[in-house]
């Protein structure tokens, strides 16, 4: 008799309440994972140094007159009150550790990106869709410029917030009631203290209100509009801010040396650049130079194509209205970051993508949901993108390794050319450091720090005369340039050219009164031509300014 057969049994669906928790935890590893390297990248000698490793207010860690301080003035050409705040307690923690920093930024990205999902399944109700979103910002290599580089931190942060703020407006919009709506306040004021040009979210929060959450429906636009005023408001303040912090390092560039017409040809092609390293970023880089010439051929087909993709999506509106939501945001959350404000020399920026592409990637994956086979290529691209922020990240591993990458990616550059010199002479690399001062002064004669840099390379490679030259250049363009000053009568001293040497010295010290070294070598040189009084008199200040300077004791102590 054959014994009963076992039927296996039946194995239960997921519910979709452990989808969610799956995709969640699977989005958060899969962008550790391709970020994993930042954790061994180093400080880089742009913006670094003046955010965190000399900026006075981070190096103190944690403290009540930090925080009082950090909401109450700008630091380093920025109002961002709560980055600041993160970066002390960071010091307070693990000190001035690069590794860790990098750690928090990825962890925040990460969270971003899982926020991002998690306010869009709650939206649309659509988990495998909005994982796809949520993978593509949070893997795209567009984006490692804002986790790999401390600096960013203002970045990722805001991310957090302001997904924070739509997660909870999503809520508030399921049942509007004054508690939630607080939240909604709460989450956005935090999202403007990390970074202000979060200002764009009320208008993102109106585009939702059409789609996915379809208010508009129900609510006139009317009163839609008047319920983001008490966010405008706060927009507002933390516009205020920001512009005084401008205003007081005096970074912003005039219409002068920018006009508004180079300006709106600049802006019109970043927006087509930005599109096509979101597509393929294969060629990206810290830092793209203005053009600072109208390109009238590349604006005018940059604004069909971008005035093409508008019409089409106006047109689809009514039966495909992501697109005009995705498309919408990617433009006008980009607007506070594409020129026509310009602060900085560059013509644009990965980092300035970090939440416009978001809209991007929604018009996407929506618009393909449908088509197996492009859902198919869709996930190869994502596959890709994966890898390449993994081959990507590297290239932050320090500050020359990422100059001399942009160098290769951006073609003339004059800015990274003086970056990666100083890069090269803070290693000792004197040699390497030269040519990329050439290439500089080459783009931009007129530069007096690189003059002086430079010629400051060529001292330390015993090139003095060559030296004496840069630093003269220097001086021909700037005359009240002391450093260059200085530095020039110390090559004339090596040089034995002491009368010209103590003239200089003599301008350097009636310039700077408190620099003790140049009254030092003043009284040094005078004393060996003879002039004893003159001499003693510079010596016994230098004295006072350098009270335990062995060379100044000497120098006294012989005096005859």
């Amino acid at each position: 008799m054959n014994p009963p057969s076992a039927t296996a049994p039946t194995p239960r669906p997921l519910s979709e309440a452990k989808v969610v928790r799956y995709l969640m935890l699977g989005l958060f590893v899969a962008i550790v994972c391709a970020f994993a390297g930042v954790v061994r990248c180093d400080f880089i000698d742009l913006d670094d140094r003046s955010h965190v490793l000399e900026n006075s207010l981070v190096r103190e860690g944690l403290t009540w007159p930090g925080i009082i301080d950090a909401f109450a003035t700008p630091h380093a050409s920025l109002w961002v009150p709560l980055t600041w705040i993160s970066f002390m307690a960071e010091v307070s923690i693990f000190g001035l550790n690069p590794g860790a920093m990098h750690a928090v930024n990825l962890a925040l990205h990460a969270t971003a990106a899982v926020l991002l999902f998690c306010a869009l399944r709650r939206m649309t109700g659509r988990p495998w869709e909005s994982a796809m979103v949520a993978a593509l910002f949070g893997l795209h290599p567009i984006n490692v410029e804002s986790v790999a580089w401390v600096t960013e931190r203002k970045n990722v942060l805001c991310a957090v917030f302001w997904m924070l703020t739509v997660l909870a407006y999503a809520r508030y919009a399921e049942r509007p009631r004054l508690d939630r709506y607080l939240v909604v306040l709460a989450a956005f004021a935090l999202a403007l203290l990390a970074k202000p040009l979060a200002v764009t979210l009320p208008f993102a929060l109106l585009l939702l209100d059409f789609w996915p959450l379809q208010r508009h429906l129900r609510i006139s636009w009317r009163r839609l509009a008047l319920e983001k005023l008490p966010l405008l408001a706060l927009a507002l303040g933390a516009v205020w801010m920001q512009l005084r912090a401008v205003e007081i390092r005096g970074q912003s560039v005039s219409t002068d040396l920018v006009p508004i017409t180079v300006r709106l040809s600049n802006a019109v092609t970043s927006y087509t650049i930005y599109l096509g390293d979101l597509a393929w970023p294969a060629r990206l880089g810290v830092f793209y130079p203005h053009p600072l010439k109208v390109e009238a051929l590349a604006a005018t087909l940059a604004a069909l194509l971008l005035g093409g993709i508008s019409f089409a999506a106006w047109r689809e509106r009514t039966r495909r209205p992501y697109l005009a939501v995705g498309w919408c945001w990617f433009l006008g959350t980009l607007v506070p970051m594409i020129g026509l404000v310009q602060a900085g020399s560059q013509a644009r920026a990965d980092r300035f993508t970090y939440l416009a592409q978001i809209g991007l990637f929604v018009a996407l994956v929506w618009l393909v949901r449908g088509l197996p086979r492009v859902r198919a290529l869709a996930v190869g691209w994502l596959v890709a993108l994966a890898v390449l922020t993994a081959r990507q990240v590297p290239f932050w591993t320090d500050s020359g390794t990422l100059f001399e990458h942009t160098l290769a990616v951006t073609g003339p550059n004059g800015r990274v050319e003086t970056l990666a010199a100083n890069a090269c002479a803070g290693r000792g690399d004197y040699a390497g450091a030269v040519p990329h001062y050439q290439k500089a002064l080459r783009l931009f004669p007129e530069i007096v720090e690189t003059w002086n840099d430079f010629g400051a390379a060529l001292s330390r490679l015993d090139r003095d005369p060559d030296a004496v030259r840069a630093f003269a250049t220097a001086l021909g363009h700037d005359p009240r340039a002391t450093t260059a000053r200085y530095n020039l009568a110390s090559a004339l001293a090596r040089l034995g050219r002491r009368d010209e040497a103590i003239e200089h010295f003599r301008l350097v010290a009636a310039a700077k009164p408190d620099f003790g070294r140049a009254h030092f070598h003043l009284g040094r040189l005078l004393a060996e031509t003879g002039q004893r009084d003159e001499a003693l008199a510079h010596l016994q200040i230098a004295m006072e300014l350098l009270p335990g300077d062995l060379e100044v004791r000497g120098a006294l102590a012989l005096l005859p």
